[in-house]
């Protein structure tokens, strides 16, 4: 027979009510007898029934993180730092990815039973899940990663080893609303006077995993400029235009430099180990659970983290001096087979 509250009232000798005070936290008790209702709690294997809990408060104690690639290892780290937010206050979260289903039956599946939505998406996707009626989240200018600072220390490098020609592949959209990364490389270039080539900046439609990194990488070299450093969105897609680089026989960093963005774990096990900017996303999806709990419950007072979160520029061996320009792109110059030795 299941264990109700009733039976955790008769071991603790309180009352139901007080029972339901101390496993909802709604109202103050004594520490005693806090103490003695958590230990028949213990004792007794009690498991409230949610179900019955959540047709009586409307509430699920379940909200939803929808994201555009869940196979980016950022969104796990993201996905850490909701679920250490959301635990310890008695929730739990469900993952969607937008890539495998339309639209419409994203925002039916949503609207059967949580209680908020967080939206890890790139900028263009926020747009059309932002008015489900929900509780919703998403990065803002007052919750948000800066990248600014991890760009500027990475384009200041890029500076002092003598690059002056330097790419940028996106795999998002640039004409339309450049997003944030791409507006902060844009304005390190600036403040280092150094040249803007928009032909060596190669955006996609939205893709941004290795495939799309080593399609933008082919691009950049059949352009027909020179290039001497490339910075990614994102961490796959630099893994993908470094096996792209080396099949055009161009070596990483003598003859190119290479930086992504995310920090992935896989970037330190890369060859050579890719230099990127590390977005503490952990930091991120905590700051995201709560911010949501309190537009859950606006009548609480959480002790927010953060809310401007530093990513931080991360060398490795992927960077180097700048090789010397020679008018003819590098792998005109030398065709190369990637079987080839020398």
């Amino acid at each position: 027979m299941a264990v109700t509250r009733k039976d955790v009232a008769k071991m603790a000798n309180v009352s139901v009510a007080t029972v339901s005070y101390v496993i909802n936290n709604t109202k103050n008790v004594t520490p005693e007898v806090r103490k003695r209702v958590l230990d028949a709690v213990d004792a007794l294997n009690y498991h409230p029934n949610l179900l019955a809990k959540s047709l009586a408060t409307r509430e699920t104690r379940h909200v939803a993180m929808l994201v555009d690639n869940i196979q980016n290892p950022h969104y796990g780290r993201l996905m850490r730092g909701v679920q250490h937010a959301a635990e310890q206050e008695g929730y739990i979260v469900s993952v969607l990815s937008i890539n495998y289903s339309t639209r419409e039956a994203m925002r039916e599946l949503v609207s059967r039973g949580v209680d908020g939505v967080i939206l890890a998406l790139g900028g263009y996707s926020i747009r059309d899940f932002s008015d489900m009626n929900l509780p919703t989240v998403y990065e803002t200018a007052t919750l948000q990663t800066s990248y600014r600072k991890a760009i500027f220390d990475m384009v200041r490098l890029f500076r002092d080893l003598g690059h002056r020609r330097i790419a940028f592949l996106s795999g998002l959209p640039l004409t339309e609303r450049p997003h944030v990364r791409f507006r902060d490389f844009m304005d390190a270039l600036q403040s280092f006077r150094i040249e803007m080539c928009p032909e060596l900046f190669i955006d996609g439609d939205g893709a941004t995993d290795e495939a799309a990194g080593y399609e933008a990488a082919d691009r950049l070299l059949n352009c027909g400029s020179e290039f001497t450093a490339v910075f990614t969105v994102n961490d796959l897609m630099a893994i993908g235009a470094l096996k792209r680089l080396w099949e055009a026989g161009l070596k990483v960093p003598a003859d190119v430099s290479v930086v992504g963005c995310d920090g992935i774990s896989s970037s330190a096990y890369t060859i050579p180990p890719l230099s990127t900017i590390q977005s503490h996303s952990f930091k991120l999806g905590e700051a995201l659970m709560l911010q949501l709990i309190s537009q859950i419950h606006p009548e609480r007072e959480l002790a927010m983290p953060v809310q401007i979160i530093e990513a931080k520029f991360v060398e490795r061996e992927s960077v180097g001096p700048a090789r010397k320009l020679s008018g003819v792109p590098r792998f005109l110059q030398q065709p190369h087979s990637p079987n080839q030795t020398g």
